[in-house]
């Protein structure tokens, strides 16, 4: 029997994240699955995004937004034991550094493990890194990241950990 999982998806804007959070909780006690938080954008922004000459010849222009992704410790895809907070954005090298120049520095007690012009910047909090904490922080990095105006609303994808199909 092959398990399966689930996507929901939703929308928000903070400071009212308790539905994002609740989700973390769940996906926590099951240590599987995994949340993509995307950037809400004005349509006419999106559109307004150039592109550079490689892109154009290459077909790989870069999301003028960030992603964020959480996984909870003992995920699969996780290290064991840790918590992995991932962020796919626009802005290029040293992700780090550029976030402490944009007032959202990495916080104490968290390791960095990537921080690539392409894979992203990867980090997992410490073992006392409180949900709502690590999700503020997700969200700020993540607006501090994109490279156009955003409108304040988030969308959510929580990807469920893995279930037996029903019957």
């Amino acid at each position: 029997m092959r398990r399966r999982r689930t996507l929901e998806q939703f929308e928000f804007r903070p400071p009212a994240t308790a539905k994002v959070l609740e989700k973390m909780r769940i996906l926590e006690d099951a240590r599987d699955g995994w949340i993509n938080l995307l950037p809400g954008v004005p349509e006419d922004e999106v559109e307004a995004v150039p592109r550079g000459i490689f892109s154009a010849f290459f077909g790989n222009a870069q999301a003028p937004v960030s992603m964020c992704t959480w996984m909870p410790a003992g995920s699969a895809r996780a290290r064991a034991g840790e918590q992995t907070v991932g962020v796919l954005h626009p802005r290029g090298r040293y992700a780090v550094s550029q976030l402490d120049r944009l007032g959202v520095p990495v916080p104490s007690g968290w390791r960095v493990s990537q921080d690539h012009a392409r894979r992203g910047l990867i980090l997992h909090p410490g073992p006392a890194a409180r949900a709502p904490d690590v999700l503020e922080w997700m969200l700020r990095a993540g607006a501090a990241l994109a490279v156009v105006p955003l409108t304040g609303a988030w969308q959510a994808r929580v990807h469920s950990p893995l279930q037996a199909p029903a019957r």
